[in-house]
């Protein structure tokens, strides 16, 4: 299905742009994804080309690299299984899983956490949390959190701290491959070895 391009999309990447770097902030810490065994190559984790083949909150497929983590194990296992329990399908279909723990530096970060920061783009923690994103998507129109996601990555962000939907009090991080910087590091912490 064709999945048109959200009408303020535009908009959102020029009111980033306005701001230029001045909500930067800085990231170093450790994040976790639960990943299909079959994906669990470091490569693979961090290369965010499972964005390229399929639709997630912050992105249409195909649109840019994104690799989606979490800044806890528990949020990266709720956000593991929301697809299944979006479509009341049992949690066996969302297994086998693997815990990966990744290590991020970057500076060029957006963190929508940020009350402030939120307010000054315009964009509410409920649409952030609530937003049926897969639903737009069946109506066959981009959300408004993926013309987001298509601003940041286009934008030039490293990655962007975000309130995960998933897990009431978790966060995820959403890492652009491709923008980080020199200087910045995105890495698999101890790669999945199978026997």
């Amino acid at each position: 299905m064709k999945i048109a391009t959200h009408p303020d999309r535009a908009k959102y990447a020029a009111r980033l742009a306005a701001f230029g770097r001045s909500l930067d902030v800085p990231f170093e810490g450790e994040l976790f994804r639960f990943i299909n065994p079959k994906y669990s190559k470091a490569a693979d984790i961090i290369s965010g080309a499972g964005a390229l083949h399929a639709a997630g909150r912050w992105n249409l497929n195909g649109v840019a690299r994104l690799s989606y983590t979490s800044q806890a194990p528990d949020t990266a296992l709720s956000e593991a299984l929301a697809h299944v329990k979006y479509f009341n399908l049992p949690t066996s279909k969302a297994l086998p899983g693997v815990l990966v723990a990744l290590h991020l530096k970057a500076t060029r970060v957006l963190d929508l956490r940020d009350g402030q920061v939120r307010k000054t783009l315009i964009l509410s923690d409920d649409t952030i949390k609530k937003l049926d994103w897969r639903a737009d998507n069946q109506k066959g129109a981009e959300a408004v959190t993926q013309a987001w996601g298509h601003a940041l990555a286009h934008g030039g962000f490293e990655a962007a701290i975000v309130p995960s939907a998933a897990d009431s009090h978790g966060a995820n991080v959403l890492v652009f491959p491709e923008n980080l910087l020199a200087g910045s590091h995105f890495a698999v912490v101890t790669e999945v070895k199978w026997a």
